[in-house]
């Protein structure tokens, strides 16, 4: 038998006996009362009040302090959620990290299951793949998927009319006043608390601007095209 076994059962064989006790004087106690005027209650249980003096009576009070802090606490803290912090995600698993173009985000939009769902917050861009029922196709917020969606969050807008353009600059938000930054601040937190980051939102440099450019509008010719076969 190990010390950490044989230290474990010798507390178990003191904490028992002394539980059943506070358990029996509780008993003794309910009893009483159920068959007491309200003042000899009071000069009875004062035959029932443990003494300090005796080393039982104050180990006794120990255990039934101790245990009743752990259920108050207990109480207490359960229904409070965690906050977050930096330090929360640090044990996740991040994909190496790397800077995402408007139109390079537009691609991982989630349009099946083998396309990447990733959203845009604050320049951060998160992989939302685990809730495609939100922001994949169909989903309430769908219309963020592959896009920068910090002005819709700061506005509480999920309408595609608060995106900004992919071939316009990204938008600094300058614009946002206190509330709506507050509000945006508060999404940035849930996102970093619960999303993996996979890079930054960043404006392409001018030569790839330009291919991006070319191939936006090569995309809305050939979109054009087919309408009018249609």
């Amino acid at each position: 038998m190990s010390e950490q076994t044989a230290t474990l059962e010798a507390v178990t064989a003191t904490t028992i006996p002394l539980l059943d006790t506070a358990a029996s004087v509780a008993g003794r106690i309910a009893d009483y009362a159920a068959n007491q005027t309200p003042s000899s209650l009071v000069e009875g249980l004062k035959l029932l009040t443990p003494s300090l003096s005796n080393p039982a009576h104050v180990l006794l009070l120990g255990v039934a302090g101790y245990f009743g802090f752990r259920i108050v606490m207990s109480a207490t803290t359960a229904s409070k959620p965690e906050r977050f912090s930096m330090s929360s995600i640090s044990s996740k698993k991040v994909p190496a990290k790397r800077d995402f173009t408007p139109h390079e985000l537009a691609e991982c939009n989630g349009k099946d299951e083998d396309t990447p769902l990733y959203i845009g917050v604050k320049g951060i861009v998160y992989d939302v793949s685990q809730s495609r029922g939100f922001y994949g196709p169909g989903g309430p917020y769908s219309n963020f998927s592959g896009r920068d969606a910090s002005r819709g969050l700061a506005l509480a807008c999920f309408e595609e009319s608060v995106l900004t353009g992919l071939d316009d600059p990204i938008d600094n938000l300058e614009d946002l006043d206190q509330a709506e930054r507050d509000s945006l601040d508060e999404w940035a937190e849930f996102f970093a608390g619960k999303y993996v980051p996979v890079g930054r939102l960043v404006a392409p440099k001018a030569e790839e601007k330009k291919s991006e450019k070319s191939k936006s509008e090569k995309s809305e010719e050939t979109e054009t095209k087919a309408e009018k076969a249609e």
